[in-house]
């Protein structure tokens, strides 16, 4: 089943604005050199951008997981003797939906994104209360006591929940990934003019990385065709983000700018340790193609195909965990 999202997770702002790990208070927006305009709009611009994490991480992680077991058919493909434990979203998981939420009517207006929102909160909890039927269901193997009759219904449900779910997040990641670039492109800015290099180049790293996996996305490309990808496209947006990991790593070994920048050393070697992996990642899909290895029977039927080497999944598995480092990075 192909992802519905453009990209696996969008890069918050605020961590890298300055040297402060915090920009909460007056004081550290004063000393950091942002506006209160301006953390109001990273405020909210990080809780949508919880918000599309959540999509394009848990909750695509819980449809992929049911709907490679029963498909995505009106009808489930019930195989005898199932064995299945089905995966759910945390009551905590989901609270960036009603905080995301709380943000539309506030300045300054996100005029893409905003009206998406408010159409979505509906529709996201409809399929969740859907999820959790299924979670509760399955977790009593209820299909036990009635042969599945009560699963072909929530199925069904889930089909048709999916499909309204899908229309409007396609809407939201559309709007996001507008806003997204036009909030990194001004950030990029303004750490190229404050001379910030290690957090500048992180950052770009980031951006071309998230480049190389909407090419593959936008191609329709996953492990089960990944021969297929264009490597004309591919390897223009691969090129670009292994020149940013390059210049991260060469500047990131300066002792004396990380201390002028103010990073914290650590964090700084978590994503370097993070994005190299990404990278990597995508080195991988480069080296199966070039063998014309496609991957196994048995990888494409298993539930871990983020991490199968040389796929697009892995890729997107690991950029995830990088954008989570650069999001804690101060």
């Amino acid at each position: 089943m192909r992802k519905l999202s453009f990209f696996i997770a969008i890069i918050g702002l605020g961590a890298m604005l300055s040297a402060c790990s915090a920009i909460s208070s007056t004081a550290d927006q004063a000393v950091a050199g942002v506006t209160s305009d301006e953390s109001k709009k990273i405020e909210k611009y990080n809780a949508y951008v919880g918000l599309n994490n959540l999509m394009t991480g848990r909750i695509n992680e819980v449809m992929d997981h049911y709907f490679e077991k029963f498909g995505v058919d009106q009808q489930p493909v019930i195989e005898k003797n199932l064995s299945f434990i089905m995966i759910g979203v945390a009551a905590a998981e989901r609270e960036v939906i009603d905080k995301a939420n709380g943000y539309t009517a506030s300045q300054p207006a996100f005029a893409n994104a905003d009206p998406v929102v408010i159409q979505l909160t509906p529709v996201i909890k409809d399929l969740l209360s859907v999820l959790d039927d299924m979670k509760a269901y399955y977790d009593s193997k209820g299909y036990v006591d009635d042969d599945f009759a009560k699963g072909k219904q929530l199925h069904t449900k889930l089909v048709s929940a999916n499909l309204a779910y899908g229309t409007v997040a396609k809407e939201y990641f559309t709007a996001m990934q507008k806003l997204g670039n036009e909030q990194r492109q001004a950030e990029l800015q303004k750490l190229k003019d404050a001379d910030q290099q290690i957090r500048y180049n992180a950052l770009k790293f980031m951006i071309d990385a998230e480049a190389t996996a909407i090419e593959m996305d936008e191609q329709g490309i996953t492990a089960g065709n990944v021969l297929q990808l264009d490597m004309t496209k591919f390897k223009a947006k691969y090129d670009m983000m292994t020149e940013d990991l390059n210049a991260l790593v060469t500047i990131a070994k300066d002792k004396k700018r990380i201390q002028t920048e103010g990073v914290n050393s650590f964090s700084i070697e978590n994503y370097i340790h993070s994005a190299t992996e990404a990278k990597a990642a995508a080195s991988k899909i480069i080296e199966r193609i070039n063998k014309k290895q496609p991957v196994s029977d048995s990888d494409l039927n298993g539930q871990f195909l983020n991490t199968t080497d040389g796929t697009p999944e892995n890729f997107y598995y690991l950029l995830s965990k990088a954008v989570q480092r650069y999001n804690e990075m101060n």
